[in-house]
């Protein structure tokens, strides 16, 4: 009959319906997968890298990011590493004579004065540690204004250091004028200032590094010998560096040169001939080595001077002092925590090489 026909014609309907509704649902996520994977989207996708693979700076970074070296505008190594010559020549005095000690000198005094040995060992493991940790540690980087607009860091630095280090507004990237309206009035009244290179207010006590492009804090000086700035976070490796490489040289080479003047007194080393070319050239090299010593316990008491004084050598050399700061660069001061993660993941579009000329702090 008609009724029974229309009826059967609906039930199969409204069972045909729900696979309907379901094989729909399955089609519109491939829709939409479609959609995403166009050329279009991909294009308009951010292009994420770590952030130590664009730095926009003249630090270069090895071992993934972990290691963090200076940069040198002047005698590089190499030309787009900022390895320097001096840091190279560091390495070669301080491996070669320790090697020239412990194969030739070490075994002679091992039998008579064991202690000398196993302070030297002692003292050549502290200074190697330290000038590592003086070449490849932050030395306090205040990151630049695109890395911390990319990284989105503004309110982290504004906790750690007590003030916005973007400043009031956008800058007008006009020196004279970015260096007046940037800085909070109250800032200012405490020597805070503008870096036009870096385009952030910095510490009255930080500085801006030509050779590294950073702002760092509490600025010491750049050191092409441990081939990096030496600021808050690495003052205490580079004094403790200083330090164990004066005693090193004070023990090392004494008894590198005894033992060769005591060995040759009999004119023969081992048996063969000694010239006096080459006793001339023994005692030329002890008295080089002597001045070495010397070198180092005046730049030593250098630095002791200027922890009992509380200044930076920047601060020393162009007698400038901020009365109203208490922070001191003595092995007492706090490190504080590193300012940046060269780890995170940043848009490259939103990190910048470095563009603007460094500038020279007066």
């Amino acid at each position: 009959p008609p009724d029974t026909e229309h009826s059967a014609a609906q039930s199969s309907a409204a069972q045909a319906s729900p696979q309907a509704e379901v094989v729909g649902a399955w089609q519109q996520p491939a829709a939409a997968t479609n959609v995403v994977t166009t050329p279009a989207a991909d294009e308009a996708s951010p292009q994420l890298q770590p952030l130590h693979r664009v730095w926009p700076a003249q630090n270069t970074f090895s071992c993934r990011g972990v290691l963090m070296m200076g940069g040198e505008s002047g005698c590089r190594v190499f030309p787009n590493v900022g390895w320097a010559w001096a840091n190279c020549f560091n390495w070669f005095c301080i491996l070669s004579l320790s090697s020239i000690y412990f194969i030739f000198v070490l075994p002679y005094f091992w039998s008579k004065f064991i202690f000398l040995p196993l302070i030297s060992v002692t003292l050549f493991f502290f200074a190697v540690s330290f000038l590592c940790l003086a070449c490849f540690s932050d030395p306090g980087i205040i990151p630049r204004r695109e890395v911390i607009l990319a990284t989105q860091s503004d309110e982290m630095l504004t906790e750690i250091l007590g003030y916005s280090p973007l400043g009031e507004g956008e800058p007008a990237h006009v020196r004279a004028t970015d260096a007046h309206q940037m800085v909070p009035p109250h800032l200012a009244k405490m020597g805070y200032r503008w870096c036009y290179t870096c385009e952030i207010v910095r510490p009255p006590r930080a500085s801006h590094c030509p050779d590294c492009d950073n702002c760092v804090l509490r600025f010491d000086h750049h050191c092409p010998f441990v081939n990096n700035c030496v600021g808050q976070r690495n003052y205490h490796f580079f004094m403790g560096f200083v330090t164990s490489v004066l005693c090193l040289a004070a023990l090392v080479l004494p008894s590198i040169a005894w033992f060769f003047i005591e060995d040759l007194s009999s004119s023969s080393w081992s048996g063969v001939p000694v010239s006096s070319t080459t006793r001339l050239v023994l005692i030329c090299a002890a008295c080089l080595a002597g001045l070495v010593v010397l070198m180092l316990a005046g730049l030593w008491l250098y630095h002791l001077y200027l922890i009992a004084h509380g200044k930076t050598t920047r601060e020393h050399w162009k007698g400038q002092k901020q009365e109203q700061i208490s922070e001191e660069p003595s092995l007492s001061g706090p490190r504080g925590p590193q300012l940046f993660n060269q780890f995170a993941l940043v848009d490259i579009t939103k990190v910048r090489r470095a563009h603007i000329q460094p500038e020279g702090d007066p």
